[in-house]
């Protein structure tokens, strides 16, 4: 063998024993993770699982969240009082930030961050007139229980 096949051969081994345990332990995290979680591995990157199962439906008169379990929450625009954000201290394993839709008496949405279509709801409530940007900022920062209304009903 010539000297440049065995320093060429020398910098293959070397770069194997440098990227081979990055790799190996990616894949290895990544599948403790799927199990710590209870993911499916075939889950799609980059979307929150459960809060992805719920999905958003808006329509020019309401908009609905179908949930996993099969309810489906339904408020109409023209009846919608009020827009808050829920926090909790549950995250980040489990869902901690929340839309609360609320209508008149009983009906309303509860929909978590990172549901099926939240950034068309975001946009959506977010063209309310005198919707409270600075609260939703707030809340988006919260840790902690709490509830910050971002938008309301004149009387």
């Amino acid at each position: 063998m010539s000297f440049l096949a065995l320093l060429g051969l020398a910098l293959l081994v070397c770069l194997a024993l440098f990227f081979a345990p990055r790799i190996l332990g990616t894949y290895l995290a990544n599948r403790v993770l799927t199990k710590v979680l209870n993911q499916p591995a075939d889950a799609p990157r980059g979307r929150l699982d459960p809060e992805s199962r719920f999905v958003i439906q808006m329509t020019e008169s309401a908009v609905s969240c179908h949930r996993p379990d099969g309810v489906v929450e339904t408020v109409r625009w023209d009846e919608l009082q009020q827009v808050q954000v829920l926090t909790t201290s549950d995250g980040p394993f489990a869902p901690d930030c929340f839309w609360l839709l609320r209508g008149p008496e009983t009906t309303g949405c509860c929909i978590p961050q990172g549901a099926t279509g939240d950034a068309e709801l975001l946009d959506r409530i977010q063209k309310l007139p005198g919707f409270d940007n600075l609260a939703f900022i707030e809340a988006m920062g919260s840790t902690q229980e709490a509830i910050f209304t971002c938008w309301q009903r004149p009387a």
